[in-house]
């Protein structure tokens, strides 16, 4: 075992089969012993003849505390190791090798980033197979019960059960320090917030689809609730976009966003929770789009001929006395005025409204980006128009 202590997640899975391998082992050595007992008759004639003193234990030894008693000595050492190497993980700084890596190191990653990401799926991958082994016991346990053994504890079982619990709480630990530290991690690397929150929620939702600790039968079994919470793809979401929401600059962001909770909804994340979780990624990237679309619309009309007409009239408004003309502002002029008409009419036989193909990736955003700024642009020259004709504007 000792020679996978370097792979934390292949030394937990290590251990975890030879204790549970023995706990089976145990078991039925325990089963054969007491049923040739009571064949013999010489179990049931104790019990019924010999009296036992209260103030001595003399009283044999049931089948129960006798595989408690032979697995206890295993248990108490497997807890210790289990722990070292959850608490290890939880840490931070070093390396993770073997199974638990968290996937390949990717290009502009640096080294702190991929560390603190390989050890959070590492945890993961931990506690899906504490998970697996604690239903495999109970199984075994319910098993035993069944066949009218009178086995109600195993030390093994609550190893598990607090490992497990451990394990959970560094999870959540380590997901929201992941998460708060998203900022440091995109400086020290070439990705953005966005898509190392989509690589975490990615790589965790592929480990829960191949982890046996996460199949039905096992979530089924095992009914710790809190710990169900902790591991669920609703609570990585859920920290993971809240998380990078608030760094949310580009719309490639969203687009990375909207990847990972559809990879999480493929792995089993509840309909609901997709659902919220797009609706808000939808509002943030609507309100980047009515930014880009604002800032595009302002090169547009300064590029035909309307933007100098607009600043002007803004101009005039904050020093608008009654009685006062357009054609009397600097800027509005009627020979300025012609000018920025004359220009604006050029530019309908080529509008300059920009393709957003380097910003945008959705072709349907594009489309809908590219009718807003049209529709800025006819707003505006409405407004232009009507101000110009009124008796304001001075010109007839």
């Amino acid at each position: 075992l000792e020679m996978r202590a370097h792979d934390p997640v292949g030394y937990v899975g290590d251990m975890l089969a030879f204790g549970f391998r023995a706990f089976r082992v145990e078991g039925e050595l325990v089963k054969t012993l007491f049923l040739s007992e009571k064949e013999d008759g010489g179990l049931e004639e104790k019990e019924q003849d010999e009296e036992y003193d209260d103030t001595i234990d003399s009283r044999p030894m049931s089948a129960s505390e006798l595989l408690a008693l032979s697995m206890g000595g295993l248990s108490r050492p497997l807890k210790t190791r289990l722990s070292q190497v959850i608490m290890s993980l939880a840490s931070q700084g070093g390396a993770v090798t073997g199974d638990g890596s968290g996937g390949a190191i990717q290009p502009g990653d640096d080294e702190d980033t991929s560390s603190s990401l390989n050890r959070l799926v590492a945890i993961y991958s931990v506690s899906g197979l504490l998970r697996f082994y604690c239903s495999a016991i109970e199984k075994a346990l319910e098993k035993a019960q069944a066949e009218n053994e009178v086995i109600t504890e195993s030390p093994l079982l609550t190893t598990c059960d607090e490992c497990l619990a451990e394990a959970a709480d560094c999870y959540v630990a380590s997901l929201r320090a992941y998460g708060a530290m998203l900022g440091s991690h995109s400086l020290s690397s070439s990705q953005t917030e966005a898509h190392l929150a989509q690589r975490a929620i990615m790589l965790i939702a592929d480990e829960r689809v191949a982890s046996p600790g996460f199949a039905d039968d096992a979530l089924d079994t095992v009914g710790d609730d809190l710990v169900s919470k902790q591991l669920s793809l609703s609570f990585l979401v859920s920290t993971m976009v809240d998380a990078a929401m608030t760094h949310l600059k580009t719309l490639d962001g969203t687009s990375a966003l909207k990847s990972a909770v559809n990879a999480a909804s493929k792995s089993g994340l509840d309909a609901k929770e997709t659902t919220k979780w797009m609706a808000l990624i939808d509002e943030k990237e609507q309100n980047l789009v009515e930014v880009l679309v604002g800032t595009e619309a302002d090169i547009v009309l300064e590029e035909c001929g309307l933007g100098a007409i607009r600043s002007a009239i803004k101009d005039m408004d904050r020093v608008y006395i009654e009685g006062m003309t357009m054609s009397s502002h600097p800027g509005l002029s009627r020979k300025e005025v012609e000018a920025a008409m004359k220009k604006f009419y050029s530019s309908l036989f080529s509008p300059p409204i920009p393709t957003f193909e380097d910003v945008i990736k959705d072709a349907q955003l594009r489309k809908i980006a590219r009718s807003r700024t049209a529709q800025i642009v006819i707003d505006l020259y409405q407004e232009v128009y009507g101000a110009l004709s009124s008796e304001r504007g001075g010109y007839s």
